[in-house]
């Protein structure tokens, strides 16, 4: 009989890196609250003041741990704080702390950068060269069982068709490391930056993909596996129904939507919203990692694992279907903001010029008007700023949002919902008959988990938030009706002027 996932980490001792972030909260999350581990260790970089121990005591009260207080808040005592970088050789681990982790079975590498526009030296600094470090401290272990190498779905994005194999890197990941202490002028670098990256939309896809390469070249020396997942999204249900892990990337523009502060995209009309739901691609990692120790129990494979999460194959939507499916349901007023400005609400175009144009009228001029009263009151002007971040963030998203990238979908989909059928890994939403009602569903508990999870405010003001966003449409549409009748009347009258 296979063996369950709950057996496979029963007791283990596990260690991870990126642990603060969206996919490292949800691992550990799904690992206290689902499975019975012994202990976790996190690496945890000391900064701003903050040690490691009380960077590990803040992670602690992350949302995403919510249920985990309610139902099993001890385990929480299961983790453990490693000061370190993964920048810094060893990772920066003292020499008392390896030893004390030297029953570690499982490695799971998320650290990285995930700016697109991080400057090279940066990027390649930890995407990189982090990558090596954790490797080289992975050799350490003794009774490592695998080391899970997460990617990206977009680490090969000059092709058009993705499979779930190992695709070689049109740089030596070797070279690029030397390059970054041969040449010390940032300016430099950064020159060489477009030249060095071609086939790349920027450094982050460039240098996860030179991480792939790194990998690949120990798969005959440690057990690895890789872990390409979409965009990560909401969950679907686990820990609780649509919740938002952050406001970083695309949950931050939903929030800016629902806040009334962004207005216009830029994309094209035919762009799929390439997703994986937080909780799916959490359940499908951690069958994979049974999946690869299992491989590599059979004896080093011939080629790197490689397994994939992406939507294609079963979300058919476009995002602008999504988007205007919102609209339509009016999602928006159903988890009205506390914290809104205008009516929520945006417009789709793949027009340049018209988006152009939308920019300014609707979101820049808006935010300088706000800003002016906020001066002449004494307090300090914000939303610009906010508005200038979201229009950076979606220039450097653009290679995404012009092109589709075809896969095989969920590697091994139909295998590992079976195998965790009835669990608390399941994956039932995979083969949900109704995939557009799943879709519009969890997209309003997505709201709701923003405005509640995020925004931090209270469910109670939820009423008096749709009377006032109600007071706020009629507003709106009244000045919309009161400047056409203007603009109409101008005509009018000089259509008369012209002819008597």
């Amino acid at each position: 009989m296979a063996q369950s996932l709950v057996d496979f980490y029963e007791d283990s001792e596990i260690f991870v890196t990126g642990g603060s972030g969206v996919v490292g909260k949800a691992l550990i999350e799904k690992l206290l609250r689902s499975c019975n581990v012994r202990r976790i260790y996190v690496l945890l970089r000391p900064r701003r003041e903050l040690s490691a121990e009380q960077r590990l005591l803040k992670l602690r009260q992350a949302t995403i741990f919510h249920v985990l207080h309610r139902q099993k808040p001890h385990e929480l005592d299961k983790l453990v704080a490693v000061p370190g970088d993964v920048s810094l050789p060893g990772l920066g681990i003292a020499a008392a702390m390896v030893e004390r982790m030297a029953q570690v079975s499982l490695v799971y590498h998320c650290a990285a950068t995930v700016r697109f526009d991080e400057p090279l030296r940066v990027a390649l600094q930890l995407n990189v060269g982090g990558t090596l470090e954790a490797l080289r401290f992975a050799e350490t272990l003794s009774q490592l069982r695998v080391f899970v190498h997460v990617s990206t779905f977009y680490s090969n994005p000059y092709l058009k068709r993705v499979e779930p194999r190992f695709y070689s890197s049109p740089m030596d990941w070797r070279l690029c490391l030397r390059m970054i202490d041969e040449i010390p002028d940032d300016g430099m670098l950064n020159a060489l930056t477009r030249k060095l990256i071609v086939g790349f939309p920027n450094t982050y896809t460039f240098t996860k993909n030179l991480a792939e390469s790194l990998v690949n070249d120990y798969r005959s020396r440690l057990p690895l596996i890789v872990y390409r997942p979409s965009i990560v999204l909401f969950a679907v249900d686990d820990p609780s129904p649509g919740f938002s892990p952050s406001l970083m990337g695309a949950m931050g523009l939903f929030a800016l939507v629902g806040a009334g502060i962004l207005k216009t995209v830029y994309l094209g009309k035919d762009t799929r919203l390439d997703i994986t739901p937080q909780d799916m691609g959490i359940k499908s990692m951690l069958s994979y990692t049974k999946k690869g120790h299992e491989q590599y129990q059979r004896g080093p494979p011939r080629e790197l694992p490689v397994y994939m999460s992406s939507s294609c194959t079963h979300v058919p939507h476009t995002f602008t279907q999504i988007a205007e499916q919102m609209d339509t349901l009016e999602l928006w007023k159903g988890a009205a903001f506390e914290k809104n400005l205008m009516v929520p609400g945006c417009h789709y175009t793949d027009n340049r010029w018209v988006y152009q144009f939308l920019v300014v009228t609707k979101q820049i001029l808006p935010a300088l008007l706000i800003d002016l009263l906020l001066r002449l009151f004494g307090q300090r002007p914000q939303l610009m700023g906010v508005v200038r971040k979201a229009y950076q963030t979606l220039e450097v998203m653009q290679p995404f949002m012009f092109n589709n990238y075809d896969s095989p979908g969920v590697t091994h989909k139909d295998e590992i919902s079976k195998e965790n059928e009835g669990t608390e890994f399941h994956l039932s939403a995979f083969n949900d008959p109704d995939i557009n009602g799943l879709v519009i569903r969890a997209s309003g508990q997505m709201l709701h988990s923003i405005r509640t999870h995020l925004l931090r405010e209270d469910p109670r003001t939820l009423q008096r938030s749709q009377r006032i966003l109600t007071v706020k449409t009629i507003i709106y549409q009244g000045l919309r009706l009161f400047l056409l009748y203007k603009l109409l009347r101008w005509l009018w009258l000089s259509f008369l002027g012209s002819h008597f």
